[in-house]
């Protein structure tokens, strides 16, 4: 399977907007379930929409800060928490895409069935690693419960609950994931195609 994605479309008419399966390549689960597409449709668009947050945060605390003079005091407290959600949300859904940086020397030289083992080993190991973060965002959610942050008055635990949801995610698309290659190892790109396909070769 390969990751790179399709060549735009034209329409049938002027003005058609193409529909989004023509711009994107979905793995097995997204094809066999459309709710799954939706969700990781919805992953796309939320971490689209965060980053246009952060930029629009930012163009405002210039302007008050630069133009008016006088700058707001939870521009920048809120700047960042969108920044930080913007990191998981993003994070989360590049793991549905299984596309996060990886050294894959060894899977390039090993045979298939073994390259196979040593991707389900990594995964595992990305499984304990953010069930372990699942369990301490939702610690740090209760320890700072009573707590508010310094100039928005926003409940600290909005700052956590971005490492929550961005893990669960994780944990969530890293599960597919292992599914994927117990039972439909035939759906896996080899490392030489995946890397080709990533650089657009």
């Amino acid at each position: 399977m390969s990751m790179q994605s399709p060549k735009p479309v034209p329409g049938d008419r002027d003005g058609q907007v193409p529909d989004l399966d023509t711009y994107i390549e979905r793995d097995h689960y997204e094809r066999k379930w459309r709710l799954y597409a939706l969700l990781v449709d919805g992953e796309r668009l939320l971490a689209g929409a965060l980053l246009i947050a952060v930029f629009a945060m930012i163009i405002f605390q210039v302007f008050t800060r630069y133009v008016l003079a006088s700058p707001l005091p939870w521009t920048e407290e809120i700047a960042r928490l969108l920044v930080v959600w913007l990191t998981f949300v993003g994070a989360g859904f590049v793991s549905s895409r299984n596309a996060h940086i990886a050294v894959d020397i060894l899977a390039v030289y090993l045979p298939r069935r073994l390259a196979s083992v040593s991707q389900i080993f990594a995964l595992l190991l990305v499984v304990a690693a953010a069930g372990y973060m699942v369990w301490a965002a939702l610690s740090l959610m209760v320890l700072t419960g009573p707590l508010e942050m310094t100039a928005s008055s926003l409940p600290m635990p909005l700052l956590y609950g971005a490492v929550l949801v961005g893990y669960l995610m994780i944990l969530g698309h890293t599960l597919l994931n292992i599914a994927l290659h117990l039972r439909h190892p035939e759906e896996i790109p080899d490392a030489v195609e995946k890397a080709a396909s990533m650089e657009g070769l």
